[in-house]
């Protein structure tokens, strides 16, 4: 009686053993699908909201899906994404990360970020991908790319796109077919969903922007002394209304009204390695 008493410990004892590690294999898969990106660099006051409560975000932490981060005045942070592309909030900017899904299965990637106000400095990893879709929105439109660098600033209802490096499909959010804008060049739509012309980038525009989402100086994390919001740093361009081209529209992704969704090279201006 013993001996079977004994074998049926020990029965019970490894059928706990293995429960555990399927729970702590779970538990991994769940983080692995939550985890999208870490703040590689910071400076100054940066919060992230996750589920409805605020958190400091420094060298380190791991951002998730769904989260909506918020940098504050003088702050800059440096985001590196599990696919390897890197985006530079400038101050006073709010993103939110709404679409992450990496399928290795079936060979699709799908991004969506949303700008809700400020600036970013994005560049999306190339993809080999055979569905390969990476988004950043604002309220007023979107940009599509494909291992491109580019700017993205979004303030008083306009959004503006400055592409650094490749070609950016620019569309607006009604039915409006998108316009092309190619490396060297800009354009900007208003919240009426108004395209300026594409138009090359000057030098004397396009620094203030690169100087709004430099990142070169940082990874301290003491907040700036004044905690009052500085003037614009990027000049809002003059809408010039243009008939656009009518190129075909780049696959978009599915919208997701919750927020949240499924489970992308360096950008210019001043983002050096790690």
């Amino acid at each position: 009686m013993s001996r079977q008493h004994n074998l049926h410990a020990a029965g019970r004892l490894l059928v706990a053993a293995v429960f555990c590690i399927s729970m702590i294999f779970v538990a991994e898969d769940a983080f692995a699908a939550a985890f999208v990106a870490q703040a590689v660099k910071t400076r100054g006051d940066i919060r992230i909201t996750r589920d409805g409560s605020d958190m400091t975000c420094s060298q380190g932490t791991a951002v998730q899906l769904g989260d909506v981060i918020k940098t504050g005045p003088g702050a800059r942070l440096r985001l590196r994404f599990v696919d390897g592309s890197i985006l530079a909030l400038g101050e006073n900017t709010k993103l939110s990360v709404d679409i992450f899904a990496v399928d290795a299965t079936n060979k699709s990637r799908t991004v969506v970020l949303t700008v809700l106000e400020g600036i970013v400095n994005a560049a999306a990893a190339k993809s080999g991908e055979s569905k390969f879709d990476y988004q950043i929105k604002t309220a007023t439109g979107y940009s599509a790319v494909r291992g491109t660098k580019w700017i993205v600033a979004f303030q008083q209802a306009v959004m503006t796109l400055y592409v650094l490096n490749g070609t950016v499909a620019f569309g607006g959010m009604g039915d409006q077919p998108p316009v092309l804008v190619n490396t060297g060049q800009w354009g900007s739509i208003d919240a009426s969903g108004m395209f300026s012309a594409v138009q090359p980038t000057t030098p004397a525009l396009l620094k203030p922007v690169l100087d709004a989402t430099d990142d070169t100086a940082m990874n301290n994390s003491t907040p700036p002394s004044s905690t009052t919001p500085s003037v614009p740093l990027i000049p809002l361009p003059t809408i010039t209304p243009t008939t656009p081209t009518q190129p075909t529209p780049p696959t978009r992704a599915t919208k997701n009204p919750g927020g949240k969704g499924t489970g992308g090279g360096y950008g210019g201006g001043g983002m050096t390695g790690n």
